[in-house]
């Protein structure tokens, strides 16, 4: 029986941006994407999400594909308006056709192969063990490493290389496939990506980033002066 074609169809991620999940994103203060935290809730098969004013970028694990689309116009003016502090102007967005498919690779030999990740989970298995038997107590997150690692371990065969760069074609951009992945520059103040994230008036509006900075040298003359009386 001829082996099943692999198929590297991008989803169509449709999301829902509802008022409690926008007063959630407000009120926590992880520093997360509103976008980013709907694909994580809706989509919970997805995961290394990243989100920015130019591309969305999401991995599905089981299949071994990694996605990039690129941030539709709602989607962007959702960005812009979270980080501006301003009302949700949309409650459903749908990102579709992924314009780069990358295959999820693994090395063949080396501490990222099978291999090595296995030897890796066995040597902090055996120490996690070694400080119970001892009677020393963990953390809660050595605990929950530790029951992850007693777990059997089933490595996912991964590709040691990218498939040869193919493209189809469809609407008004192709979808590339295999190459070297798209290089993903620094945090940029106006694609509004990052962790450090000013909510209601954030770095696309450096008048008060200035404001903050004086403030800032403020508090540290006034401390100085404090030390020196």
């Amino acid at each position: 029986m001829p082996a099943k074609k692999a198929t590297h169809t991008s989803p169509t991620l449709n999301i829902d941006i509802t008022p409690e999940q926008y007063d959630r994103a407000v009120k926590s203060d992880s520093g997360a994407c509103l976008i980013a935290d709907a694909i994580k809730a809706q989509h919970p098969h997805l995961s290394s999400v990243s989100v920015d004013m130019a591309t969305i970028r999401v991995s599905d694990r089981k299949r071994g594909l990694r996605f990039v689309y690129l941030t539709p116009p709602e989607a962007q003016h959702v960005l812009l308006s979270f980080d501006q502090g301003w009302s949700n102007p949309t409650e459903k967005l749908t990102i579709k056709r992924a314009v780069r498919v990358q295959v999820i690779t693994r090395n063949a030999t080396g501490p990222k192969s099978n291999e090595g990740r296995a030897e890796r989970r066995e040597a902090k298995k055996t120490m996690l063990e070694a400080k119970v038997a001892a009677g020393e107590e963990l953390t809660r997150g050595e605990k929950s490493s530790l029951r992850q690692l007693q777990k059997p371990y089933e490595p996912i065969e991964r590709p040691a290389s990218q498939p040869p760069v193919t493209a189809s074609p469809g609407g008004s951009v192709p979808t590339v496939v295999g190459g070297q992945p798209m290089v993903q520059g620094p945090s940029h103040p106006n694609l509004l990506r990052g962790r450090k994230r000013h909510f209601g008036a954030k770095v696309s509006s450096p008048g008060v980033q200035w404001t903050e900075a004086i403030e800032q040298a403020v508090e540290e003359r006034i401390a100085q002066r404090e030390q020196q009386s």
